[in-house]
């Protein structure tokens, strides 16, 4: 990546009041989720990511 320089990949959506989350890639146009109740969503908001990006079908250049 340059300096200065963001690339958004993706976005995570969490809604507070409803208990939910879900994940939108921007490479691949996938969803990951949507999940409900504060231990899922607690747990799929720190995995999520890193989950995706093990079956997401677009190449990723540096990634970490």
């Amino acid at each position: 990546m340059r300096q200065g320089r963001t690339i958004i990949s993706g976005a995570l959506y969490v809604d507070l009041e409803g208990v939910r989350a879900r994940y939108e890639c921007l490479r691949c146009r996938t969803t990951e989720g949507p999940v409900t109740g504060a231990e899922p969503v607690a747990i799929f908001t720190q995995t999520v990511q890193s989950v995706h990006r093990t079956r997401c079908a677009v190449p990723q250049e540096n990634r970490p």
